[in-house]
């Protein structure tokens, strides 16, 4: 009988042992399910986990502080965003390392033609930039499909790499064949009388440069001059570019640049 009850005493004294909670021995998992546990502090606060407890007490300070459920309410009420208007779109806050860079972007050398006049050219080219700073005249001689159509004179305003010429002040001739030399010797019912479309350019705002024909050394070919205030010469059309002859080498005339 002694030791029965020696040994119940002893498994009770381990049984309460275990369910308090200021004892070393305390088992959570036999706790949750005794219905012997005494609860030290009935009224004690409920928290979901001990996450949502710690949140609270490093609100107030830390755990030395005492827990204060109103204090927190007021610290958390001030660390609240302020409310946004209804058009007005909620920012995001960045901390000072977080913010946006300011980039610089490298400034580019640009490339363009009065760039490249300023380095000055070499050779042909060269040759071509003193005579558009003195303000000569040249000529410049046209190509066709086969073989060379005329020539145009003028001041040189600009130019690049490629040959490319912008002339003012411009006087172009070409040669070409007589209007309907081969169909001289036709029956006059089977040609048609040219038409006379002057007024009719008028009438759109088109002015054509006047044409002054002249006829060539041969029978079969004319000689055509007009003149046009600028021109513009593509760099594959040009054969060659000289002087004008009997210009002066410094040119009088005005051209606009």
């Amino acid at each position: 009988m002694g030791n029965s009850d020696t040994d119940s005493t002893t498994s009770e004294s381990d049984s309460s042992g275990e369910l308090d909670v200021g004892s070393k021995r305390f088992n959570p998992l036999k706790a949750l399910y005794s219905a012997k546990l005494k609860v030290p502090v009935p009224k004690a606060r409920l928290h979901d986990n001990i996450s949502s407890l710690e949140g609270k007490q490093l609100t107030l300070g830390g755990f030395t502080e005492k827990f204060d459920e109103a204090r927190i309410r007021q610290i958390r009420a001030a660390q609240n965003k302020p409310k946004l208007a209804e058009n007005e779109m909620p920012q995001r806050r960045f901390l000072p390392e977080q913010g946006p860079v300011t980039r610089v972007r490298s400034i580019r050398h640009t490339k363009n033609i009065f760039i490249r006049l300023e380095k000055g050219f070499e050779g042909p080219l060269g040759q071509l930039q003193r005579w558009m700073e003195g303000r000569n005249r040249v000529r410049v001689s046209i190509r066709k499909q086969k073989g060379v159509r005329g020539h145009v004179s003028g001041v040189l305003e600009l130019f690049d790499k490629h040959w490319n010429l912008a002339l003012s002040d411009v006087c172009e001739t070409w040669t070409r064949r007589k209007y309907r030399y081969s169909e001289n010797r036709q029956h006059p019912d089977s040609m048609e009388a040219p038409r006379d479309c002057s007024e009719r350019l008028r009438r759109l705002g088109i002015v054509l440069p006047e044409l002054k024909v002249r006829p060539a050394d041969g029978k079969k070919n004319v000689i055509i001059t007009r003149k046009v205030p600028q021109l513009l010469v593509k760099g594959e059309m040009v054969v060659l570019v000289t002087l004008e002859p009997g210009e002066p080498q410094a040119s009088t005339s005005k051209g606009t640049k």
